[in-house]
């Protein structure tokens, strides 16, 4: 059996599971309106739609513009 890691977050005042994406616990917990999650460097989840450190789109062939 697996048991993910956890934390307790004070904001939504219970345990969270950090092996998921921060966005996804926001969504979870609804804590939209918080500014600052206290947890945000914990999770481990991969979040592919992210728009940090994302590479822009090339037009042309082997990433040269046209």
């Amino acid at each position: 059996m697996f048991d993910s890691p956890f934390a307790y977050c004070k904001v939504c005042r219970g345990y969270v599971l950090v092996d998921q994406t921060h966005r996804e616990c926001v969504r979870e917990h609804s804590c939209e309106s918080v500014s600052e999650c206290p947890l945000r460097d914990l999770f481990t989840g991969i979040d592919f739609g992210a728009k940090k450190g994302r590479a822009k789109a090339r037009s042309g062939p082997h990433g040269v513009d046209q």
